[in-house]
């Protein structure tokens, strides 16, 4: 990434408004109504806000019917925080961190353990969006056929997995093969075309009663590819399972998945992940 491409995100993150608008939808995606109703300046103001913020890749824009509804796409920030921050960290950064952390959930003298909450009835909803220098086919091959080689540990059911295998057809499976007959299923694919979409249902790795649709649409654009992740689940799920599942597709797309397309990386089964 060149100083030309972060331009518009710096702009964009240059405004308390805009700023302000990222930390409502980093809660939940809303409407641009409710966004609107968070400021005391006129809708037409905030809509210009989000324009900048779409434009910088930070907002995913889905329409609803006659409701427009606004996500957060963290991918942009992600690839700031790798180049300016990742490089320079301190391991007593982290310490301090965990030792913040650790004080503030053992206050008043309750342990950790009495303080864990069993997981509510919630939902989860991921819209991620990343350009690819790669055809649509060469993504769609990674998607499917090529899925070990870009996904693996920590992002696995079992370390026994000899083999993650996406049968790219309808009621094809998404699983893992632990030998012997063996294996764990991630989810099983309701619908795809060739080189243009592909959606699965399933829990993806969630625990407990959770039932998910995850769905990737791949669009050409000049000699590059628009990827759009959209993840949607119901069940037995945390808010840490939102934030974990964020920064795990943010992971496994941004870099593993564009490592292995556009250079030939493997960082996927069986091979070692990409460097902290």
């Amino acid at each position: 990434m060149n100083d030309d491409d972060l331009t518009p995100i710096w702009h964009a993150l240059s405004d308390p408004s805009r700023r302000k608008i990222l930390d409502l939808l980093k809660e939940r995606p809303r409407t641009t109504g409710e966004l609107s109703a968070a400021f005391e300046v006129s809708r037409f103001a905030v809509m210009k806000h989000l324009n900048i913020l779409e434009h910088a890749g930070l907002v995913v824009i889905r329409r609803s019917g006659r409701e427009r509804w606004n996500h957060l796409n963290a991918v942009p920030l992600q690839r700031i925080y790798e180049r300016w921050l990742r490089p320079y960290e301190a391991q007593w950064a982290t310490s301090l961190l965990r030792l913040k952390q650790y004080v503030e959930t053992t206050q008043g003298g309750s342990s950790m353990t009495e303080q864990t909450a069993v997981a509510a009835i919630g939902t989860l909803h991921i819209e991620q969006e990343m350009t690819v220098a790669a055809p649509p086919e060469r993504v769609f091959a990674a998607l499917t056929k090529d899925i070990a080689a870009w996904w693996g540990a920590p992002y696995l059911i079992s370390d026994m997995a000899k083999a993650l295998v996406l049968e790219p057809r309808p009621g094809g499976r998404f699983y893992e093969d632990w030998g012997e007959g063996q294996g764990g299923l991630w989810a099983t694919v309701t619908s795809l075309k060739n080189n243009e979409y592909i959606e699965l249902n399933g829990p993806l790795g969630m625990q407990g009663i959770v039932q998910g649709v995850i769905r990737f649409e791949l669009t050409a654009r000049d000699n590059t590819t628009i990827v759009k992740l959209s993840h949607r689940a119901m069940g037995e799920i945390s808010e840490q399972n939102q934030a974990s599942y964020t920064a795990g597709w943010q992971d496994l797309l941004e870099t593993r998945l564009r490592a292995y397309v556009e250079r030939g990386v493997h960082y996927g089964l069986g091979h070692e992940p990409p460097p902290a």
